[in-house]
């Protein structure tokens, strides 16, 4: 939201905000770079909210997306493991979709070198894994990206020994198992570009499926605000 609006030029993000609100909209698709934006901005006008990413907190409709994916592949996911690989300390994906995924009765694994797994994340009720030896068990592997844009600090010794780690190749794929990514991907870095091009990498499905995930979203909350309320109850004297 910040990039190109009055944001950008020094306004207060409440400020923008009762602007739009002005032009009375029935929805606000709103992308920050600050955790929290989404729930503080529902406060201030009556038009829906669609969080679309705010900062390291959360992406929903990311998740939506990727349930309906895999869903599609493998039909009910209840029971299924699922490992998220790489820099989940930075990733707004990764949060949500461990809420989403073991919402659906998956078993979430989170994996990473330790400097880019979360303080206490195991509160979200999801496993810790600091290598990939027992990847081999997941039916489920989603590669993350590594965010090189929010890497103000030495948080890897090098993208090399990243990869040489933590790399999802050919060798670690195993052919029944499904490979997701939120795009875009580092080829060469998080997955190698023969798994990228493999029947497993339900890739490009995730990007078909947030077409059809963000429309039926807009739907819903369009439709909620267009609405006839129903009428209040009498009070009595």
């Amino acid at each position: 939201m910040s990039s190109g609006s009055s944001v950008e030029k020094g306004e207060s993000l409440k400020d923008t905000v009762l602007t739009l609100s002005a032009h009375r909209p029935d929805a606000i698709v709103i992308r920050t770079p600050w955790a929290g934006s989404a729930e503080l901005v529902a406060g201030w006008t009556d038009a829906a909210i669609v969080n679309a990413g705010d900062g390291k907190h959360e992406h929903p409709t990311q998740a939506l997306l990727d349930v309906y994916t895999l869903r599609q592949r493998l039909g009910d996911i209840n029971g299924a493991k699922i490992w998220i690989v790489g820099d989940v300390l930075h990733s707004r994906v990764a949060r949500s979709n461990i809420l989403a995924f073991q919402k659906m009765g998956a078993l979430v694994t989170v994996c990473g070198p330790p400097t880019l797994i979360p303080r206490g994340i195991e509160a979200m009720g999801c496993d810790i894994r600091y290598s990939l030896t027992d990847l081999p068990d997941a039916d489920v592997i989603y590669a993350l990206r590594m965010q090189h844009e929010r890497m103000d600090q030495a948080w890897i010794p090098s993208l090399r020994e990243y990869a040489s780690v933590y790399q999802i190749n050919g060798r670690r794929l195993l052919p029944r198992q499904v490979l997701m990514h939120p795009g875009p991907v580092n080829r060469g870095v998080e997955l190698s570009g023969e798994v990228v091009d493999s029947p497993q990498a339900a890739i490009l499905a995730q990007v078909q499926a947030g077409v059809v995930v963000r429309m039926a979203v807009l739907y819903e909350v369009l439709a909620g605000a267009r609405a006839p309320q129903p009428a209040p109850e009498p009070q009595l004297a």
